[in-house]
């Protein structure tokens, strides 16, 4: 999972290989975009959002992954980031995590999540590259909260 790659908003690569050593890494597979965006993806991330600070303070980044099938998908990445603004008053160039895409569906694939796009899914990997936490949602409302991610991170040991 380290090694995964992604493509940011503005189609230059985006590689979680860039944290090890220096953060752990919370990466957060949304649905990507089925038809409309996912009220449970948007909730999710908007709490990540509100909660973001603790993530920071436990040397932690959050990635949230969008899959998408085509790179015209592309655009509907800020469908999903007006999505989570609309939960809050925050414009979505001010998100301070990146919302990353999985094109072609490449990630989910590697990670075994796919379902119609893709099943809800939420790891750990620390600064050493390891996963220590996999959570895969069974339905589309299944995701961890933001506290079981905290609990995690404070279980991890800084080096």
């Amino acid at each position: 999972i380290a090694e995964l790659t992604f493509t940011d908003i503005n189609g230059q690569n985006y590689s979680l290989a860039d944290f090890r050593d220096k953060k752990h890494v919370v990466l957060v597979v949304t649905r990507g975009f089925a038809g409309s965006v996912c009220l449970y993806c948007a909730t999710q991330t908007s709490r990540l959002l509100t909660n973001y600070q603790k993530f920071v303070d436990r040397d932690a980044e959050v990635v949230v992954v969008f899959p998408i099938e085509t790179t015209d998908d592309s655009r509907r990445h800020r469908d999903f980031a007006v999505g989570v603004k609309n939960k809050l008053d925050t414009p979505p160039e001010k998100i301070p995590f990146p919302i990353v895409l999985d094109v072609e569906l490449k990630a989910v694939d590697q990670l075994g999540i796919r379902k119609d796009l893709s099943k809800p899914a939420t790891y750990i990997i620390d600064k050493q590259g390891q996963v220590r936490f996999a959570y895969v949602g069974e339905s589309l409302a299944d995701r961890p909260s933001v506290k079981a991610l905290l609990d995690q991170l404070d279980g991890l040991k800084s080096p």
